[in-house]
């Protein structure tokens, strides 16, 4: 055998070698991105509505990208009720089918107070395993009263409701969830705040829809960790409705953004 073929035939056996450890690479790879997805799934579940488009998540990256620019991270979770009522004035989510016939709907925002301060409290991991804990309790009362969660980011929620008394329902499980944890438990010492608004469904009229859901997001920025705040609109439907639900206190507020002196009204949810 001369000595070119004995090189070619090193070469081809090298090469070989190589293909094999590519393979074996690749596979393992593979596998372990299986498990992070597994643990990701099972660490922090998430309600999604649709799987997003290519320019959702285009647009969603880029958003994210230019709030991280100009807020940090602490800027961008302390803002995820304006966030979310930016998103919500953007994409118009359709909520017709949610609405009374009266063509109304019952908007709930919600966050958790001092988000940033937690955050660099627990670290990312106890972070994100915080809000594990928090979006199973805020889902499981949406989901226990009839509402439908449009969309969550970071610890806010946007949920809608077919009625005022079922939104301010969830509202209360959700505050007696969280305030009644035991102690040790992630949730020990964790506040939300709670906003809810009742309006039109649809888009008519100079945009009702889109004033009312900026409406709901202002209310629920209102509100204090442990509170449940609602606009004048959800007392008067609770009070047709002849649900019993106590005033804790009025007050008046200006929300950024709509006209004029508004009042806003927190319950007593522990009833």
């Amino acid at each position: 055998m001369s000595g070119l073929e004995i090189a070619l035939s090193l070469s081809t056996a090298a090469l070989a070698v190589l293909l094999v450890v590519t393979w074996g690479l690749l596979l393992g790879a593979r596998r372990r991105i299986t498990q992070l997805k597994r643990s990701l799934q099972a660490e922090r579940p998430r309600p999604r509505l649709t799987v997003p488009r290519p320019a959702d998540a285009v647009r969603t990256v880029v958003g994210t990208a230019i709030s991280l620019k100009d807020k940090g991270l602490g800027g961008t979770l302390r803002s995820s009720i304006d966030d979310l009522a930016r998103w919500a004035d953007v994409e118009r989510p359709d909520l017709a089918r949610m609405a009374t016939p009266d063509g109304t709907v019952a908007i709930l925002f919600s966050d958790i107070e001092g988000s940033t301060a937690l955050n660099h409290e627990l670290g990312d991991g106890g972070w994100v395993r915080l809000l594990a804990k928090h979006d199973a309790v805020v889902t499981r009362a949406v989901g226990r009263h009839g509402g439908h969660v449009v969309k969550s980011q970071g610890d806010g929620f946007m949920v809608a409701f077919p009625s005022a008394a079922a939104a301010v329902a969830a509202a209360a499980e959700v505050q007696r969830r969280i305030t009644r944890a035991r102690p040790g438990s992630r949730l020990a010492g964790v506040a939300v705040r709670i906003g809810v608004h009742r309006g039109s469904a649809v888009h008519r009229d100079g945009d009702l829809f889109g004033r009312n859901v900026a409406y709901a997001a202002r209310v629920a920025a209102q509100a204090e960790g442990g509170e449940v705040l609602v606009s004048d609109t959800v007392l008067e439907a609770l009070e047709t409705d002849g649900a019993d639900v106590p005033v804790l206190e009025s007050r008046e507020v200006d929300l950024k953004g709509i006209p004029g002196t508004q009042v806003v009204h927190a319950l007593d949810w522990q009833v």
